[in-house]
């Protein structure tokens, strides 16, 4: 049965979580943005540098809109994913692992979205690197959506869907 209360429960965690990681995510980009310089790199951790550049598309730079109708396309299908996870989280009727997860897949993407909105690029500085090989550079957005897909991978394993079917306590 449909639950008013629980249903408004659900959206609270999932505003609350997604809003708390995207208002995290802007905060750090303008403090990025003001103290670092484009393509200066300042050293962070032995595997992280923070290098501060601007994202035109989506993952790794793929699909890059360098014009109005290509951005807006981009924003358009950027925003309607966002708003599809976050429907979800909302209505994921697993666990709390699942919502948590979903939720911080949609803060992260609510980040990027609002910088782009704001910019029309997403603004990346962190700078992950091994053996002198620089991967690639992302920012705190990107690392609230790899948390979410871990914490959907971990609400999937099988021992955790065999207590839940069972009624049992999950460990």
């Amino acid at each position: 049965m449909f639950s008013l209360s629980g249903w408004a429960g659900r959206a609270a965690t999932v505003a609350g979580v997604a809003g708390a990681a995207a208002a995290i995510d802007l905060v750090a980009k303008a403090v990025a943005e003001a103290w670092l310089e484009e393509g200066a790199v300042k050293g962070a951790l032995p595997f992280v540098d923070l290098s501060l550049s601007f994202n035109h598309g989506i993952s790794f730079s793929l699909f890059p809109a360098h014009d109005q109708s290509s951005l807006a396309l981009l924003l358009a299908i950027q925003g309607t994913l966002t708003c599809l996870v976050a429907g979800w989280a909302v209505a994921a009727g697993g666990g709390g692992l699942e919502r948590l997860g979903l939720a911080a897949i949609a803060g992260g993407a609510a980040g990027n979205f609002v910088d782009r909105l704001m910019d029309g690029v997403v603004t990346d500085y962190l700078d992950l690197h091994t053996g002198g090989i620089r991967w690639f550079t992302f920012n705190l957005a990107d690392v609230w959506i790899s948390t979410g897909v871990v914490l959907l991978l971990l609400d999937g394993l099988p021992l955790r869907r065999r207590h839940r079917s069972a009624g049992e306590p999950i460990p």
